[in-house]
């Protein structure tokens, strides 16, 4: 998306006597695209290829809600002639206030889309996360669990060399949160491990109901229970969704929470009050 910059003279032509310098605001849109570019790019050598590829998508829908916002703004400014124009006997103090309310709106939109460092910062912490519906989350596991398991011999290793040399030894404490971490990858193995068993032993078909044309899913593959509306619920129904935990998912487009009983009853109640 392009800034417009006959907007971006109207805006400044309506607000300042000095002159519009040609192509200041895309210069001034390219610059603080190119800064958050660079922030990108360096927070990709941090993550896995997953985590580049959400990065790539954060720029790309900063860049575009960004140039989105600059002519929204300067689309507001170009319609409204300041009081230093047009002089105080001739200035409209109702279509001020119309200009002045846009204008806050404007502005709380920008303070949620400005903030992309703390985007970045939420995609390298949750990058380290395996989660438990990714694809290749056992794969991730197990190869986590072997670097555990390595680490854990060099801290062993470290302290026979020490015995041996008469140094210090590592704290106690080094090696029992080691054993606490290998255990918590295995239990985490074992569980996925047997939650595939489930999947493949439980058609997903035979966990789908339909209650007043809302389709519920007791998804046991990506552990979610899923509701399909055949159109967008009202206001209403979005809130309670939201209350009760699920949220909407453009990529399988469905309204979900994890899976649980009372999810699965949240789903029912939400459907048979439609």
């Amino acid at each position: 998306m392009e800034i417009n910059e006959k907007l971006a003279r109207q805006n400044k032509e309506n607000y300042s006597f000095s002159g519009y310098q040609e192509g200041s605001a895309t210069a001034e849109f390219n610059a603080i695209i190119a800064e958050a570019s660079k922030k990108i790019e360096e927070a990709k050598l941090k993550v896995s290829e997953e985590g580049q590829t959400r990065l790539d998508k954060l720029l790309a829908s900063y860049t575009a809600k960004y140039a989105n916002w600059i002519n929204k703004s300067n689309s507001n400014g170009a319609n409204h002639v300041s009081v230093m124009i047009a002089g105080p006997a001739n200035y409209n103090m109702r279509a001020h206030e119309k200009y002045m309310a846009r204008e806050n709106k404007l502005w709380e939109e920008y303070e949620s889309l400005k903030d992309i460092d703390s985007k970045i910062y939420t995609i390298i912490k949750g990058d380290k996360i395996i989660k438990s519906d990714d694809v290749n989350a056992l794969e991730k596991l197990k190869e986590k669990l072997a670097k555990a398991q390595e680490e854990h011999q060099g801290y062993k290793d470290f302290n026979i060399n020490a015995r041996k040399n008469g140094t210090e030894t590592l704290g106690a404490y080094v090696l029992q949160n080691s054993n606490g971490r290998i255990k918590g990858i295995k239990d985490r193995i074992l569980y996925l491990e047997k939650l595939e068993k489930m999947a493949e032993a439980t058609m997903i078909e035979d966990r789908t109901k339909t209650i007043n044309g809302i389709e519920i899913i007791d998804n046991i593959e990506i552990q979610r229970v899923q509701i399909i509306f055949p159109d967008k619920p009202n206001t209403e129904v979005r809130q309670k969704l939201k209350h009760n935990g699920f949220r909407w998912s453009p990529s399988n487009g469905a309204w979900q929470s994890y899976r649980s009983k009372r999810a699965l009853e949240i789903a029912a109640e939400v459907a048979k009050n439609c």
